[in-house]
């Protein structure tokens, strides 16, 4: 009789137990910090976005700025930057291509076709502004929508995933402006760097998600632009 009557204390424990930790980890998740920082302008007005011609990323490094402040020509948001590796814009690029393509939900114009089409309407006229040069190479290309982004902190992990000397960094925006009007559609930022959860508590979920391992640069680049796409204007 004894031993049942522990058995069940055991049992009332355990369930106490798991419930505490259930309720533990939906209070940090409401903690937990936000990476992604999106924005739609237009929220009040139907946007149809089906084709995107997606401008090749921007690097910008400590060498495109002084005080290592960066001023976004499109946005007006001012960024710090820090240090970028080699291909870092590349990697960007690519991976915003493969995460929107597998939406199914957008035809893009690729980067090397937008770039050669705004190379030469930027060259007739050097008093053209950035903005209007891509809304101009958005109309040229039958485009919706110019997807303009840059990449100002890119840093991969130092080690192996899960052993490492230093962790991955990344920090990007990207902003889609249409080109029927150059409204400023929406805008998205990523900045995240990975940190164990004896760093951060708060990013439990963030490390639960990613196996207890440490991701390299181009995962949390997929985890960002992931986020982005879900935010996009007309493509609900």
């Amino acid at each position: 009789m004894h031993i049942k009557t522990k058995s069940k204390t055991d049992a009332v424990s355990r369930i106490c137990i798991f419930a505490f930790l259930v309720s533990l980890s939906l209070i940090l998740q409401g903690c937990a910090q936000n990476n992604v920082i999106t924005e739609n302008f237009l929220k009040d007005e139907s946007v149809s976005l089906r084709r995107i011609a997606v401008f090749p990323i921007q690097r910008i490094g400590k060498d495109e700025t002084s005080d290592q402040a960066w001023r976004c020509p499109i946005s007006g948001t001012i960024v710090t930057v820090g240090n970028l590796d080699p291909q870092a814009e590349k990697v960007v690029e690519d991976v915003s291509l493969q995460v929107i393509d597998k939406t199914g939900k957008y035809e893009i114009v690729p980067p090397e076709r937008v770039n050669g089409v705004f190379q030469r309407i930027s060259t007739a006229s050097f008093k053209t502004s950035l903005r209007d040069s891509l809304i101009k190479s958005g109309r040229e290309v039958g485009a919706d929508a110019v997807l303009y982004g840059y990449v100002y902190r890119f840093r991969e992990r130092k080690g192996f995933a899960y052993g490492t000397d230093q962790a991955a960094s990344v920090a990007f925006a990207m902003h889609l402006i249409r080109v029927r009007d150059g409204s400023l559609l929406w805008k998205g930022i990523f900045d995240k760097t990975q940190k164990s959860l004896m760093e951060n508590v708060f990013q439990v979920f963030a490390f639960y998600r990613e196996r207890g391992r440490w991701v390299t640069a181009r995962e949390l680049t997929e985890e960002g632009v992931s986020e982005f796409v879900k935010t996009f204007p007309g493509g609900q």
